[in-house]
């Protein structure tokens, strides 16, 4: 079956489901912390595709329904709304149980049928817009062939890759067991400012205030392509071994970051004489008071960096060199002095709020050299089964932007074999033009075939 360019999802039921109570303890509004503001209030998705469950599609939507309120009660605060402090204009939540949306949706076409490699044309329409003041949005949309996939939608403001792994299986264990087993974290006292707040100068360098005069404009932001890729298990050892280095084991996650600066160089060519390459990448272990402390917490614990190099450089480099080098720029910012300069910059820098304002990181604008920023969900498992069978894929779903910078977000396979797959968020097309057709490209275009949608469309049950 050919994949179409565009499907229909009808909204079947769109509710609101409070928390079954309120936990003690909570105040009627939760402060974010100073981290959580770097980012600000984006809203994000995390999505799972199913197979058909043998017990079809009636019992799936019973199980989530029943243990949505339940779930909600263990993370309260995503009942809530997104406010503004009347005085400082600083985000917020009001943690008053007006409920998280359950949206139940029904698609036109089988899961064989869905182009899976684009992903405007995959989860960009599976996903369902909700309210940016919205702190839960679970959505299950049902496919003709008796497939399904939930959507779990939130805000940056709350939840960071970690925390939004923590928000899926949880919400997974909940729908199996009707039960949590570890409840979440949410004080923020770990990330206060200190008094007076101080930092590096060098950090005033790293942010540029996000407005329309510092963005693309929207006809070029059109350009920009989206693609899902997967790459085995066996390519990542590989690449593991080619960038090691004597008695230093590379991690995966590096060796595919340098793998993937130097296809970013045969993509620049004789464009630009640099590129660079910038990570966002995970400091609870940096910030933990004790070992494991930050495992559940539910927030922003991460930070940016980058480097530039020559393109010429980096074509004729070896592997290892280019991994040694993306190895030293994140130890670098691997530290707990690190997060508190970003906590203290940002308390230096909150009147801004007053006036809209809003900060992302220098590079991330794409301004200058061309850059291209990787973060990963792999430092944690990832289990969304909710009883009735693993989903054979997990994606990430964020909106278009006008950033001018590519961006790439791995994710763990949910089969546990060991590969990834690779969410394009933001691609050029001479980037495409390499990840798809270039012989050292290890990246896969993933597919309905190779997800294992291909299967005709049958009776197993009725969709509601």
């Amino acid at each position: 079956m050919l994949p179409v360019e565009h499907f229909d999802v009808k909204i079947a039921s769109r509710t609101l489901v409070q928390a079954s109570h309120r936990p003690p303890g909570f105040a009627v509004v939760h402060k974010v912390s100073n981290l959580d503001l770097v980012l600000g209030p984006i809203p994000m998705c995390l999505v799972c595709i199913y197979s058909p469950p043998p017990c079809g599609l009636g019992a799936v939507l019973s199980a989530v329904r029943a243990a949505l309120p339940v779930y909600l009660s263990h993370f309260f605060p995503f009942a809530g709304r997104i406010v503004r402090d009347p005085k400082t204009n600083i985000p917020e939540v009001a943690c008053t149980n007006d409920g998280a949306e359950l949206v139940v949706a029904n698609a036109d076409v089988p899961l064989a049928a869905v182009d899976f490699t684009n992903i405007d044309r995959s989860m960009g329409l599976i996903q369902i817009p909700f309210d940016t003041g919205l702190l839960m949005s679970l959505q299950l949309v049902l496919f003709a062939c008796g497939g399904f996939s939930l959507t779990l939608g939130t805000n940056h403001l709350l939840a960071d890759g970690r925390a939004l792994a923590v928000l899926l299986n949880s919400f997974a264990e909940i729908v199996r067991t009707r039960r949590l087993r570890l409840e979440p974290q949410f004080n923020r006292s770990l990330f206060t400012p200190r008094s007076p707040p101080r930092h590096n100068p060098s950090l005033d360098d790293e942010f540029a205030r996000f407005t329309p005069g510092t963005m693309i404009n929207p006809l070029l932001a059109t350009s920009v392509r989206r693609r899902l890729y997967r790459i085995e298990a066996a390519d990542l050892t590989a690449l593991q071994a080619a960038a090691s280095t004597g008695g230093r084991r590379t991690s995966r996650f590096v060796a595919l970051c340098a793998h993937v600066w130097k296809l970013l160089a045969r993509a620049v060519g004789e464009s630009a004489p640099s590129c660079r390459m910038a990570w966002i990448v995970d400091g609870r272990k940096c910030a933990e008071p004790s070992e494991g402390a930050l495992d559940l917490y539910m927030g922003n614990v991460v930070t940016y960096t980058s480097r530039e190099a020559s393109v010429a450089e980096l074509l004729r480099t070896p592997l290892q060199d280019v991994a040694a080098t993306v190895r030293a720029a994140i130890a670098e910012v691997m530290t707990r002095d690190r997060f508190q300069e970003l906590i203290d910059w940002v308390e230096k820098n909150k009147a801004a709020y007053k006036h809209g304002g809003k900060w992302t990181e220098a590079v991330n604008l794409g301004l200058g050299s061309p850059a291209l920023v990787i973060s990963g969900m792999l430092t944690f498992a990832i289990d969304a089964d909710l009883g009735f069978g693993k989903p054979r894929l997990v994606s990430t779903w964020m909106r278009h932007s006008r950033l001018g910078s590519a961006s790439m977000i791995l994710v763990p396979c949910p089969s546990g074999d060991g590969s990834w797959f690779v969410h394009g968020m933001r691609l050029w097309p001479q980037l495409v033009e390499v990840l798809e057709n270039g012989p050292e490209s290890l990246l896969k275009p993933v597919t309905a075939a190779s997800l294992g949608f291909i299967f005709p469309a049958a009776t197993h049950g009725s969709r509601l």
